[in-house]
């Protein structure tokens, strides 16, 4: 079955997908004038402000062609100019994390507002070394959709000054691509519905070594499935239950089952994105992501597994609703119910896990406290290593900690943990936004 997705409005008759990355190649100056008023004109109708990104002489002979359509004052209202100088740093070397982050903080007000934007930015640089490999690099690690606000971008370039094996590879991670007189949907998206073939080289190891994994997921569906179509009618039968007597007694121990229920299924989807993150490349592709949903959706199920536990988890919530950092959704949802199912699994019964999340200057932090068994030096030293457990009784394979790491390091935040055997530990993860 096909997941319909959302479209928003590129004309008045032509939509793509909500968050759309399109890929402009021009060749001829007046074409790309051309497009880019048309761009505008057609955002102003649709109620949409426009981010224009580009270099002082074509945004001159832009707003010639706009003054003969729009006022000053709706220029002023929806249209929001910034030099393509400053913010692709053509002074010296192009830096993809620069970039991303400029990106995030120019729509990040637009965004607290809630006003729909469509951004146009006209991508040049200075001449440097392994520039064109640079700028496949920042288009490939992140395609700047913000796919999971919604706002359509449209990146520009000089198809001169491209070789083709560039354009090639580009349009891997573009959904749309667009030339002077045509739009159309890119056939090489590697995320596209249709289904892209590698060489046969490529192709052959590539299933040599995804069977390993492949195998182990195969497994871990069928138990999933089989496990979780029993828990459902137990989660089930213990709300209606619930809902029809009066005992408190016996109602708190339903709603225990029901804990247990999210608990064990969270588990089990835990498992599986586990093994997914080393055979698949989503975990680790950047994009610009609301981080309020993420946090409360692993609070809440974090809250019923220790609840099975009878450890009270209490949260403090204190961050712009929407704050918007970069990163992705499963990668953080890992990082955040790692960290808090180590600290709940490590606390003793009646004891209490605290989670924090706020901002300091230009930082998120995330800090997670417990009072559990706490950890010697020694073994802090070991905590990052990939299949090393810190205590042998409980239950893991002792990669949870290792993967945080990597993902907290892939999202360029730091992660401090402070502990002492017998008293607790205290774990505070910063990301920059």
């Amino acid at each position: 079955m096909k997941i319909k997705m959302n479209t928003i409005p590129l004309t008045k008759k032509v939509n793509v997908k909500e968050g759309s990355h399109i890929l402009y190649f021009f060749e001829k100056q007046e074409k790309y004038i051309d497009n880019a008023v048309s761009f505008i004109l057609t955002a102003k109708t649709l109620g949409q402000k426009v981010i224009l990104i580009e270099s002082a002489e074509n945004y001159k002979a832009i707003l010639e062609r706009l003054h003969l359509e729009m006022s000053p004052a709706e220029l002023r209202e929806n249209l929001f100019y910034i030099s393509n100088y400053d913010f692709y740093e053509m002074y010296g070397d192009f830096r993809f994390n620069n970039v991303l982050t400029r990106f995030k903080n120019t729509v990040q007000p637009f965004y607290d507002k809630g006003v729909p934007v469509r951004i146009w930015g006209y991508v040049d640089w200075s001449e440097q070394h392994d520039i064109k490999e640079k700028l496949n690099t920042y288009e490939s690690q992140c395609d700047l959709t913000v796919s999971d606000i919604g706002y359509m971008t449209v990146c520009t370039y000089n198809g001169k000054k491209v070789p083709s094996y560039i354009l090639a590879e580009m349009l891997k991670t573009h959904e749309y691509f667009m030339t002077d007189d045509d739009l159309v949907q890119s056939s090489l998206y590697k995320y596209s519905e249709e289904t892209i073939f590698p060489s046969l080289s490529t192709q052959r190891n590539i299933e040599t070594e995804m069977d390993f994994y492949q195998q182990k997921l195969d497994f871990i569906h069928v138990v999933a499935h089989e496990v979780r179509n029993p828990l459902t009618v137990i989660q089930s039968y213990a709300t209606l239950l619930k809902s029809t007597l009066t005992d408190d007694k016996v109602k708190n121990k339903l709603s225990l089952i029901e804990d247990y229920s999210i608990a064990i299924d969270h588990e089990i989807n835990h498992i599986i994105q586990t093994e997914q993150m080393f055979s698949i490349d989503t975990f680790w592709r950047k994009t610009i992501i609301n981080i309020n949903p993420v946090i409360d959706d692993v609070v809440s199920v974090m809250s019923a597994k220790a609840r099975t536990q009878n450890i009270t988890l209490i949260p403090s919530i204190d961050i712009p609703e929407k704050l918007i950092i970069n990163g992705n959704l499963m990668g953080f949802k890992l990082i955040i119910s790692n960290l808090l199912s180590n600290a709940i699994k490590y606390s003793e019964e009646g004891e209490e896990v605290t989670f924090k999340s706020y901002v300091d200057g230009r930082f998120f932090f995330i800090e997670i406290e417990d009072h559990g068994i706490g950890m010697s030096q020694e073994q802090l030293q070991k905590l990052f290593h990939k299949y090393q457990k810190i205590n042998h009784e409980e239950s893991g394979q002792g990669i949870g900690l290792y993967m945080v790491d990597k993902l907290v390091q892939h999202f360029e935040g730091d992660i401090v943990i402070d502990s002492e055997y017998g008293k607790g530990t205290i774990v505070t993860v910063k990301f920059p936004f």
